[in-house]
Parts: C-alpha cells; sequence; structure tokens
C-alpha cells in the first residue's frame, strides 16, 4: 500500500556550510567538502536554518527504503566533514612477511610478498581525500568520504582472498590484511 507522502528531518551540526541546488547537496566543514546527488533517489531536498527536510510523495516500499537512505548519506556526510572517519586494518602474516606501501599521490597501494608471491598487488585508494599510512603492523586509512574509506579497505581485504588451493584450508592460510577497528 503506497503512503501519499514521508518526511524526515536531518538536524544540522555546528560549524557547517550547507547549499541544496534541486538535488546536490554540497556540505563544507573544517575536515572538508562533499558533492553528492540524490537525482536518482527522487526525493524532495529543502534546507532551513537547522535542519534538511527530506520527502518523498506516493512512497511505497522501495522508495521508502531509499528516502532513508538518502537521510542516512546526508549524516554520514557532516560526520564526514566535521570529525572525518578512520578505519585501521592489521597486517597479518605467519611465515612470509608481507609489506605495504601506500602512494597516495599516485593514488595506489601496492601489497608485496602475500603467501610468498613474487607479484606485487595493487589496490587503487578511492576517492580525492582518503589517505593510507602503514604504521608497523597497522594499515590507517583517514578520509571524509565515509564510502570510499570503506571501499579502499574492503578492495585490500578482498585482494588478499583466499583463492586456488589455499581456499581449501583456510584455517592454514590465515595471512592478508584484516580491518581491525573503525573510529
Amino acid at each position: 500500500m503506497k503512503q501519499v507522502y514521508i518526511e524526515r528531518d536531518v538536524k544540522l551540526l555546528e560549524d557547517l556550510q550547507v547549499a541544496i541546488d534541486g538535488t546536490t547537496v554540497t556540505m563544507e566543514g573544517k575536515k572538508g567538502k562533499l558533492v553528492r546527488n540524490f537525482e536518482d533517489f527522487k526525493v524532495e531536498l529543502k534546507k532551513s536554518k537547522d535542519k534538511i527536510h527530506v520527502k518523498s510523495y506516493f512512497v511505497d516500499k522501495k522508495k521508502k527504503a531509499k528516502m532513508l537512505a538518502v537521510v542516512g548519506y546526508l549524516k554520514n556526510m557532516m560526520i564526514g566533514v566535521t570529525e572525518g572517519y578512520v578505519y585501521r586494518s592489521k597486517i597479518i602474516f605467519s611465515h612470509f612477511p608481507i609489506t605495504v606501501e601506500p602512494d597516495n599521490k599516485k593514488r595506489l597501494i601496492t601489497i608485496k610478498n602475500l603467501y610468498g608471491g613474487r607479484k606485487p598487488l595493487v589496490v587503487p585508494i578511492v576517492g580525492d581525500d582518503t589517505t593510507v599510512k602503514v604504521d608497523k603492523d597497522d594499515v590507517i586509512i583517514e578520509g571524509i568520504d565515509k564510502e570510499a574509506v570503506g571501499q579502499t579497505t574492503t578492495n585490500m581485504k578482498e585482494i588478499c582472498r583466499l583463492r586456488g588451493k589455499r581456499k581449501k584450508d583456510p584455517e592454514t592460510f590465515m595471512d592478508g590484511i584484516w580491518k581491525w577497528a573503525s573510529e
């Protein structure tokens, strides 16, 4: 059954500049600036002094899910431009020492010596503001866009996934880069 409309309000944080142009939202805070277009979500966005009003008409189950996703994206954008996101991953190996070399200028992460392999594995760094650092056995991924930081972390984990003959015995082959914590 369809509802005529559904509406949610997103309360804005202090020290945040928000501009809405149709379905494009621009947020700027002390950490940086994020721009996102919500055209595909079929929502109406309006800004008041301290809130963003998100409204959708003739709502069924899918439209409601999309509208609530927009609310979540807006909240993530606010946290990102004010505080930022930090994901920590742990480098784990049993025999062959893995080396991780981030290159923030070329936007690439090189993983060497995974399971003793000679060919280095290359992972792209997603997003313009995402930075990667290595501190001993920790890989620290920081940025203002939660999706970009999370996707970079997931890409590192996925490239280290067990394949071939190692897939049959995951308890023996536990080498890789595993997500440790997020802040």
